[in-house]
């Protein structure tokens, strides 16, 4: 095993007890996405035989498929391959489907994650069949993840009839491997392996400890009539995201809609021609207001000039969106990118009769469509953690940098905490106009349950709150753990990230992506302010666990929690005000509006 880079050597630490002398922002766990592809149903049945059929071809590019593989551990990614054959790749590392390491043993090796087919009867292969059946495949090491070194191992296995897995074909990692390049392989399966419950297997062998020693796996291809050398397609894809961003962000608010057009750079994708022969093709890019349904074309059947050759990757753009649907509230933005290629499904021609096979359709990949939220954040990310980045310093501080042209409220934080395992950790949440200065808000929380991996937590504030120019949103922390905050690894802005370890702010050199912590804001405030100070107004228990009395002269009382909805409680009169019931609510932070003839105001309620 050769030398980790820094930053990985670091992590180790965590599974041995790091010290605070050690702290500095680390990059973490990988964030294990589950992209299932959606079922077509055939007939009136889903394909329920459990079993695969020739020809048999996945690139991922529709996500996970469940009735042709079993996914232990292996994970989806549309990021962390780098110039892949298609969009969607397969992760293969040393954590578990939950992300988790598979050993807390710093140096122990093994086997890691597999990607199975289920089977295959070959049984009934005719003789030429049998003899020209090959599986092929892509392979990389690392992409944008963990290089695998000179003693780990990919591994492809065959299940020979005696049900045994028989290693077939394996790469091993070190210095010499590009982790930029994807690398194709054709390997034959021989007759010895031509039975009735045929399977082949990818298993990585490394460390088990964490996000290591990754390989990347995409376009698996397995049929008959093939030779060694036949490694081309008919295929032409689309290998990534649309990217459309506004400046460096990935999102805005809406209140800014009116500047999208200026701000808006052209929309980018590439393709890649996996046919060894040149092709014609052309591509267009619509972006459509998901609320209206108002749709505007900016480019449409724009042919490729030049026009693309044999094997050509090729990185395009739009024209510039000089007009975007109108928003008049918030919405998302949908960018579709797709390809007129003439590509088809896979056919075989005998006898002057064509075969056509539905399984191998090469038009699923040659259209990307990309949601763009205009709502009321900024966002550097693209909404999905492909790892987790992190401090482990107790009173450790981590802000992202923002930038405003006009003045601006903050209504609330987003932050992705990837670890389970962290709930009710207490954080104290943050703005600073200047990290020279004191912030300008904290307030304590604890780290609450959440949905799903790519659900960010918001945290509303209770105070108007504004900035402008640059700004800066983040938390303290108060372990020497590292809290798991979810990093975008397509976008890198890395230099927008800071933390302070040690009484001393510094700025992000060696975590690479966008870490997901956003501001939501509003030109306005957000809560009314009243020109006259209201009535004293007594407020208790607070915190509180059951009963909330409140006590003065007020006309209506409502009640809002953290994501900012108005929720309805028992409410019961007395002499001096109301007794507010907060039985059977979630723990939180709530906000209480009082409206008096002197204005309104606005009391900040935890409930225990």
């Amino acid at each position: 095993m050769g030398n980790k880079p820094n930053f990985y050597v670091l992590i180790f630490l965590l599974f041995i007890g790091a010290e605070a002398s050690f702290a500095q922002l680390v990059e973490l766990a990988t964030v294990p996405h589950k992209n299932f592809k959606t079922q077509v149903e055939i007939g009136s049945n889903l394909r329920i035989s459990n079993t695969n059929t020739l020809p048999f071809w996945d690139d991922f590019s529709q996500g996970m498929d469940t009735l042709a593989w079993v996914f232990e551990g292996a994970s989806y990614s549309e990021s962390i391959g780098i110039n892949a054959p298609s969009l969607g790749v397969i992760i293969l590392d040393g954590t578990d489907s939950n992300g988790k390491p598979y050993s807390r043993q710093i140096r122990d090796q093994g086997a890691g994650d597999y990607l199975t087919s289920r089977p295959f009867d070959l049984s009934t292969l005719s003789v030429a069949q049998s003899t020209s059946l090959f599986l092929s495949f892509f392979w990389q090491a690392g992409g944008r993840a963990e290089m695998p070194d000179e003693n780990d191992r990919l591994v492809l296995q065959f299940l020979n009839r005696n049900g045994q897995w028989i290693s077939v074909w394996e790469i091993s990692g070190g210095p010499e491997r590009d982790p930029n390049q994807f690398s194709q392989e054709s390997v034959q399966v021989l007759a010895d392996f031509q039975h009735e419950a045929f399977q082949f297997r990818f298993v990585n062998f490394g460390r088990l400890s964490g996000p290591f020693d990754t390989w990347v796996l995409d376009y698996i291809y397995l049929n008959t009539g093939r030779t060694f050398n036949q490694l081309s397609y008919l295929d032409r894809a689309l290998t990534q995201a649309n990217e459309l961003k506004f400046g460096d962000y990935t999102a805005v608010p809406a209140i800014f809609s009116s500047s999208l057009p200026s701000s808006t750079g052209s929309i980018k994708n590439e393709f890649y021609n996996l046919e060894n022969r040149f092709r014609a093709m052309e591509y267009s890019v619509l972006i459509t207001n998901t609320n209206t349904g108002a749709s505007v074309p900016i480019n449409l059947n724009t042919p490729f000039n030049p026009v693309p050759t044999a094997l050509e990757r090729r990185r395009f753009s739009s024209n510039s969106p000089s007009q975007i649907p109108a928003i008049s509230e918030e919405t998302d933005l949908e960018v579709k990118t797709y390809l007129t290629t003439g590509d088809k499904n896979l056919f075989v021609v005998n006898s002057g009769d064509s075969t056509f096979f539905s399984q191998v359709n090469y038009r699923v990949n040659d259209t990307v469509t990309t949601l763009i939220p205009i709502r009321d954040f900024f966002a550097y990310d693209d909404g999905r953690a492909d790892y987790a980045a992190g401090i482990n310093q107790r009173s450790g501080m981590l802000a992202v940098k923002y930038q405003v042209d006009q003045p601006v409220y903050i209504k609330g934080l987003t932050i992705n905490f990837t670890n389970a395992d962290q709930i009710d950790f207490p954080i104290d949440i943050m703005v600073w106009q200047n990290l020279d200065n004191q912030p300008v808000f904290r307030r304590e929380e604890l780290i609450p349950l959440k949905n799903g991996i790519d659900s960010l937590t918001y945290f509303s504030l209770d105070t108007n709150i504004q900035v402008t120019g640059e700004f800066y949103v983040g938390f303290t922390q108060f372990t020497n753990d590292f809290i798991h905050i979810g990093l975008d690894k397509n976008n890198d802005q890395g230099d927008k990230i800071f933390y302070n370890v040690n009484g001393t702010w510094a700025e992000n050199t060696e975590v690479r992506g966008s870490l997901m912590i956003r501001p939501h804001v509003s030109l306005a405030p957000p809560f009314a302010q009243s020109e006259n100070p209201s009535e004293i107004f007594r407020i208790y228990p607070n915190p509180v666990e059951n009963q909330l009395n409140v006590e003065g002269k007020f006309r209506d009382i409502k009640v809002f929690d953290s994501f900012g909805r108005e929720i309805l409680l028992e409410r019961e009169s007395t002499e001096r005000g109301e007794i507010l019931n907060f039985r059977g609510q979630k723990s939180g932070i709530y906000v209480l509006h009082l409206l008096s003839e002197k204005g309104a105001e606005s009391f900040r309620i935890l409930v225990k």
